[in-house]
C-alpha cells in the first residue's frame, strides 16, 4: 500500500468543512496535522475566529 505524502510548509492544500472544500496553504506542519492558512471570506464561512485552522494529515490533498 502506497504511503501518503504529507504537505510541507508553503504547500497548497485542499480540505473539506461544513460540506464545503477549501485550499489554503501550510504555514506549520505537526506530528498528526497540518495549521493552513485561508482567506477571511473562508474564515468567515468556517465561522472561525481566525484564519488559521487545523487538518488533519488525513483529511487533505495536495493540490
Amino acid at each position: 500500500m502506497e504511503e501518503k505524502k504529507l504537505a510541507n510548509t508553503g504547500d497548497k492544500v485542499i480540505f473539506h468543512r461544513k460540506g464545503r472544500e477549501f485550499v489554503g496553504e501550510v504555514v506549520k506542519v505537526k506530528e498528526e496535522s497540518v495549521l493552513v492558512s485561508v482567506n477571511q471570506n473562508d474564515a468567515k464561512v468556517m465561522n472561525i475566529e481566525t484564519p488559521i485552522t487545523v487538518v488533519s494529515h488525513k483529511k487533505y490533498q495536495l493540490v
